[in-house]
């Protein structure tokens, strides 16, 4: 730790492990700095870039620092392992708690705050980057199409019928997006937001694809908190009829494309054939839980 962390000319005291993550692990290095170990086999040049060109918000997002070399990756071994390494200055806050009305709205507010930045950006500033698309053989590079990741799953049957819905959801306005917002990506100070984290997902998608996101993350088995995620996000973005409508089809196709994506990890050796089926059951228990809302009054 101390080499890796030197290329930053940062001394490795009072190093404690941020909660596991989903794709990267995490270090808190005394009270000033993170330190993110990427396991992703891209490195995060496209988060970078958007990070680097985000200004002007309410809230703090993780710049990463550049090193001594100019570079804001820095590869090392760390515990016998070459890993990617990026730094960034410690952001103060608390994860909000599902299910807590307040902070959804402000929460809201701020992802509608965030995409608006992200909007403003200019795209052909930023590096390559795969979309958030309906075409699902373009989430991963590793899969090209789908029938090998059919094959693996146990209900396979089920993900193909909603994998054919996904990628039939109408054209709506793009623009870039975080593209994983829920509360374990958000800090808060009471109910202001202090800062919105981890960005390794943002890229291009549909717009309404993060209003989506957030309202399953923030109000899954809560009415309350997703109405009242919405209403914050809303007022500040207005969004047109049909992306409102089509918010449950892009909770769908969002937990399709995480399917696919979690298989192309697998095939790069990130993943098991157990986590595979554990994401098909999540996209097959979203789908049940919205057709029971749609049936209700």
């Amino acid at each position: 730790m101390d080499e890796l962390l030197n290329a930053w000319g940062v001394r490795a005291r009072d190093v404690r492990p941020v909660a596991e993550g989903t794709n990267n692990a995490g270090y808190y290095i005394g009270d000033e700095f993170v330190l993110r170990i990427h396991r992703n086999t891209t490195a995060p040049d496209y988060e970078h870039a958007v990070l680097r060109a985000l200004g002007g918000l309410s809230f703090g997002v993780p710049v990463p620092l550049p090193a001594e070399d100019g570079s804001t990756v820095v590869r090392r071994e760390l515990d016998g392992e070459v890993v990617t390494a990026s730094l960034s200055r410690l952001i103060p806050g608390e994860h909000p708690r599902r299910g807590d009305v307040v902070r959804a709205e402000a929460c809201g507010a701020a992802l509608a705050e965030l995409d608006e930045a992200l909007a403003r950006l200019d795209r052909r500033a930023l590096p390559p980057r795969n979309e958030w698309d309906r075409d699902l053989t373009k989430v991963h590079r590793r899969v090209p199409y789908l029938g090998e990741l059919l094959a693996i799953l146990d209900k396979a049957e089920q993900v193909a019928r909603i994998f054919a819905v996904v990628q039939r959801v109408r054209e709506l306005p793009r623009s870039i997006i975080h593209a994983d917002f829920g509360p374990t990506n958000v800090l808060m100070d009471g109910a202001r937001v202090t800062a919105i984290l981890d960005f390794e997902a943002v890229g291009p998608g549909y717009r309404a694809m993060d209003l989506a996101i957030g309202l399953w993350s923030f109000g899954q088995y809560d009415e309350a908190a997703a109405d009242a995620f919405r209403r914050g996000y809303v007022a500040r973005l207005p969004l047109t009829e049909a992306e409102l409508n089509d918010v449950p089809d892009l909770q769908l196709l969002r937990e399709a494309s995480s399917l696919v994506h979690w298989y192309g990890r697998h095939l790069d050796g990130l993943t098991t054939a157990a986590d595979i089926n554990a994401r098909a059951d999540r996209l097959l228990r979203l789908e049940h839980e919205l057709r029971t809302a749609a049936r209700q009054p």
